[in-house]
């Protein structure tokens, strides 16, 4: 008892001490984020299968395409180009110019730029700052020491703003989130995209407040931000399929018609209280990245899907670490306990209903909330718990196996030992027996009586069924017929009252049997067969086999009080008789074709004149080669006498 309780109580420790070992294993990897590669595909998989975002209408993009540079000329354009784009925007009544691109060299062409930047007072320009995996974060910003690009002198004065277009590139060279704010010179940056969707919603940059994890508007708006300051950027969907594209050529084309009275079918007026986003997207460009849709992906693009979230105020946000821990926690203890509680089929069923219906909620949460769900973490730490139990539970039955297996073993034994284990003392009766199980035990048997000193008993049987139910039976018909055999004579008699003490207490099952007395002396035998096969008699002088002792009543068991009949018969010096079960001639070869009587008589009667040995010897290996790969699906019993 007390060792009971011990091992009970060392379990509880156990399991509660691996229960705190994987929280914290969880933990671990939701802080330092191990999976986040992982989790990236999850989450470009979420981005690609919701549905297309509605883009803020009031975003295009204007293209600096392949066409563009080759009529206009090689990459950087001249800069008149970018002064009349500005007049025929302003011209146009477009709200904002937004350019992602770079202009920090002074250029001859600036003074005519710079003008139509003043008359326009609606345009913004970019910076970039140095940024990488050495850069500090304080108080939830990035800090930069160092610019990459910023604004040509004579171009400053003049704009509406300028932003910053740095981006946060992830392991995988794809671009999920860019910093909001920069600092540098003790002043904060904004990003390109939320200067200009600040500007437009009318939220005065100087009157943020940045908390941990947010940014905010005097309580009207409240921006998420990961730990290092990072904006998750909310792409509507693909490059081709979200907000208006126009070329760069298209507009000057359309314009200086415009100014020389010409039609050009295009009519400027579409870009009437639009944001302008003017990027570079030529092919081969370094202004192209890979994000959740696209392997080649515009930044002009990025800064737009950045001022398209905060005008729709569609943001996305991952939970707070300890909610992330709590939910993976949840979904791995209800895994192990569906492992723990069912078979490995229904377990993996559940276990895939459980994957699914987390997958739904999140793709739900993700489509309405913007919430990112972890996904990896949860999923994969079922399988493992699945693999884990599975993979547990098979060493247990393979272990509860191997137990049964030497129990069986032991058991096999023990039958053995019923068995008569000296067949010599017979006279000058010739004995061979062979026994082989289909399983460690089996229901056949044999068994040698001596009577007298020339008389002998041979009985045969086979108990209907297999394995450890028809070898108990053995074990009692052998018990049986050994104390009968002593006061009964003759077979007959022997098979009557062997059925009758069967009857009660077989259950239902039945045992086919055959009794065989052999006077040595006289050369005669005589016996007696229940529902069994007829012996195979080798006849010496005629070089023949035939088929004797047919069954003359039911098999025991089945019927009380039945009078079985008695046969008797001569032999000869030379001559054979074999006493087998129905699992010799039943046995069946891969196609499912049976070794039957006569091809069993031919065998026998091929290896007939050989010493017992060969010929049972012969018969196992024919039997074998008939079989072939296919399974042995009932034992072998065989009683050889040679006279």
């Amino acid at each position: 008892m007390i060792k009971t309780r011990l091992r009970k109580h060392v379990r509880k420790v156990a399991i509660y001490t691996l229960a705190c070992l994987v929280l914290l294993l969880i933990g671990l990897s939701v802080v330092s984020d191990f999976f986040q590669a992982q989790e990236m595909i999850g989450y470009d998989w979420l981005m690609r299968v919701r549905p297309t975002q509605r883009a803020n209408s009031e975003i295009v993009i204007i293209e600096i395409s392949d066409e563009t540079l080759k009529s206009l000329g090689r990459w950087p354009l001249p800069r008149d180009y970018h002064a009349t784009l500005v007049k025929a925007l302003t011209e146009s009544g477009c709200r904002m110019i937004v350019f992602d691109i770079l202009l920090s060299e002074s250029s001859q062409a600036d003074s005519n730029l710079a003008e139509q930047i003043r008359n326009s007072g609606r345009v913004y320009l970019p910076y970039a700052f140095k940024l990488d995996k050495e850069t500090n974060v304080a108080a939830g910003i990035p800090i930069s020491g160092e610019i990459l690009g910023g604004v040509a002198e004579r171009l400053r004065p003049s704009l509406a703003g300028v932003g910053h277009i740095n981006i946060f590139i992830d392991p995988d060279g794809k671009v999920r989130r860019v910093p909001l704010l920069i600092r540098y010179a003790d002043m904060n940056w904004p990003s390109l995209g939320f200067l200009v969707a600040a500007k437009r919603l009318g939220y005065p940059l100087e009157k943020m407040q940045l908390r941990k994890g947010s940014l905010s508007f005097r309580d009207v708006i409240t921006i998420p931000l990961d730990s290092q300051g990072a904006f998750w950027v909310n792409y509507p969907g693909p490059w081709t399929k979200t907000f208006q594209h126009f070329s760069y050529l298209d507009i000057l084309k359309a314009y200086v018609a415009q100014q020389k009275g010409l039609g050009s079918g295009f009519d400027l007026g579409v870009f009437k209280d639009k944001i302008c986003f003017v990027g570079l997207t030529a092919a081969g460009t370094s202004d192209l990245r890979a994000n959740p849709f696209d392997t080649v992906y515009p930044m002009v693009g990025t800064q737009a899907s950045v001022c398209d979230s905060l005008l729709r105020g569609a943001f996305l946000r991952r939970p707070h670490q300890l909610f992330r821990v709590a939910i993976s926690a949840l979904i791995l203890v209800l895994a192990i306990l569906v492992c723990l509680n069912f078979t490995p089929l229904p377990a993996l069923f559940y276990c895939a209903i459980l994957a699914s219906v987390y997958m739904v909620a999140a793709w739900s949460l993700f489509v309405s909330k913007g919430i990112f769900l972890d996904l990896f973490l949860p999923l994969a730490g079922s399988i493992s718990v699945y693999v884990i139990i599975l993979l547990r539970k098979f060493f247990e039955e393979v272990q509860k196996r191997l137990l049964l297996e030497k129990e069986l073993e032991i058991a096999a034994s023990i039958q053995l030992s019923f068995l008569p284990s000296d067949l010599s003392n017979s006279g000058s009766i010739n004995i061979r027996a062979f026994l082989k199980p289909a399983k460690f035990v089996g229901g056949d048997l044999y068994d040698f009586i001596r009577i007298d000193e020339s008389t002998f008993g041979f009985f045969v049987a086979d108990v209907s069924g297999k394995g450890v139910s028809a070898a108990l039976i053995m074990a009692q018909a052998i018990s049986l017929l050994r104390v009968i055999a002593k006061n009964q004579r003759e077979p007959a008699q022997v098979l009557i009252s062997l059925n009758n003490q069967l009857g009660p207490i077989l259950n239902g099952l039945f045992v086919t049997g055959q009794y065989l007395i052999v006077h040595e002396k006289e050369s005669y035998w005589q016996g007696a067969s229940a529902g069994h096969l007829p012996l195979l008699y080798f006849n010496k002088a005629k070089n023949a086999v035939q088929e004797l002792l047919p069954a003359s009543g039911p098999p025991l068991g089945l019927a009380q009080d039945f009078s079985y009949t008695q046969t008797n018969g001569r032999f000869e010096r030379g001559d054979k008789i074999l006493m087998y079960t129905d699992g010799w001639t039943e046995t069946r070869n891969s196609k499912g074709q049976e070794l039957g009587l006569k091809r069993f008589k031919e065998i026998l009667l091929k290896a007939g004149a050989e010493t017992p040995d060969i010929i049972l010897s012969t018969l196992e290996s024919e039997q074998k080669i008939f079989q072939g790969r296919a399974p042995q699906h009932d034992d072998l019993t065989a009683l050889l006498l040679a006279f």
